[in-house]
């Protein structure tokens, strides 16, 4: 590598560090794409089977038309029900006191890596395909619905 190369580098690298602290230190950006997500979470109405027979849990969800999927991601700046869904799973099974504004700001991120930490997985704020698998959200009954506890579904 040349000096000017090393120079120009540099120089991209500090403009980039500048830009996110100006931005509180994030920007939103999507996961890579080798992780083929639909897209940002904007539902939470993907219902799975928990690992307690009977009972089955919620999870934010990317919609499309009548398609959902859990394969979606949300970071810092993402926005609408797939955050606040987040927001009320980390306030009901971690004990957070978040306001459940869609909005996933800086408070979010927080918990989330909290969460994440909690259950030794990557904690980088970013919500994605280990947040959705190893994360607790709440638990129904599948013949009543009646709430009953958090649950992953690993």
């Amino acid at each position: 590598m040349t000096i000017c190369s090393t120079r120009w580098t540099t120089g991209i690298l500090t403009i980039g560090a500048l830009t996110a602290s100006l931005l509180g230190g994030a920007m939103a950006v999507a996961p890579s794409a080798a992780a083929a997500y639909a897209g940002q979470c904007n539902s939470n109405q993907v219902t799975s089977v928990g690992v307690t027979p009977g009972y089955s849990i919620t999870r934010p969800a990317y919609q499309s038309g009548t398609d959902r999927t859990a394969n979606c991601w949300m970071d810092y700046g993402s926005t609408g029900k797939g955050v606040e869904w987040l927001q009320f799973s980390l306030n009901s099974c971690y004990g957070f006191k978040l306001a459940t504004d869609g909005v996933f700001g800086s408070a979010t991120r927080s918990a989330l890596v909290s969460a994440q930490g909690q259950e030794n997985i990557t904690a980088d704020g970013q919500y994605g395909t280990q947040s959705s698998q190893y994360l607790k959200f709440p638990r129904y009954r599948e013949i009543t619905g009646d709430r009953s506890g958090c649950e992953s579904i690993n």
